[in-house]
């Protein structure tokens, strides 16, 4: 029935934000690091890792 149909709209944002933490990660943060060289194995989700210190 074409008339129970209801559209639904998504936004998503991506943004870069000037930051000298990050918001969920002790990992430290550098504008010009390499990619992927500042990323902590709990926040890259490997298996087994948890969050305890």
């Amino acid at each position: 029935d074409p008339q129970r149909l209801v559209g639904v709209v998504g936004l998503e944002i991506h943004a870069q934000i000037n930051s000298k933490t990050k918001l969920f990660s002790g990992s430290p943060v550098g504008f010009s690091a390499p990619p992927n060289s500042l990323v902590s194995f709990f926040d890259a989700s490997l298996p087994g890792t948890l969050p305890v210190s």
